[in-house]
C-alpha cells in the first residue's frame, strides 16, 4: 500500500505498508533513484538480469536505510512486515 505524502515533478515520497511475503517490481531507469527508510521490519531486494538469476540481494532494516541508484529491474520483497517511507526520484 503506497500513501503519496509529498509530490513533486520529479520526486515523490510515499508512506510504504508491506504485508510479509508481499512483493512489488520497480524499474529503475538511468538517473532515477529509490530510497526506502524502514520504522519496522525488513525488505529483501533483488536484482535480475534478462537470463539470469538475481545477481545479488540486498536488505533494508531500521537501521539501515537503502539508496537504490543502478538501473535495472527489482524485485522487493517484504522479510518481515514493513512499515516506513518510499522515496523516488524520476530524471525527466
Amino acid at each position: 500500500m503506497e500513501i503519496s505524502l509529498a509530490y513533486t515533478r520529479t520526486m515523490q515520497l510515499a508512506a510504504l505498508v508491506m504485508a510479509r511475503g508481499e512483493y512489488v517490481v520497480e524499474v529503475v531507469e538511468p538517473g532515477d533513484g529509490l530510497a526506502f527508510i524502514l520504522v519496522r521490519g525488513c525488505l529483501q531486494i533483488t536484482r535480475r538480469r534478462a537470463g539470469e538469476p538475481p545477481s545479488y540481494s540486498l536488505h533494508a532494516t531500521p537501521r539501515a536505510p537503502l539508496l537504490i541508484i543502478n538501473p535495472g529491474t527489482y524485485t522487493i520483497v517484504a522479510e518481515r512486515s514493513v512499515l516506513g517511507l518510499r522515496g523516488s526520484r524520476r530524471a525527466r
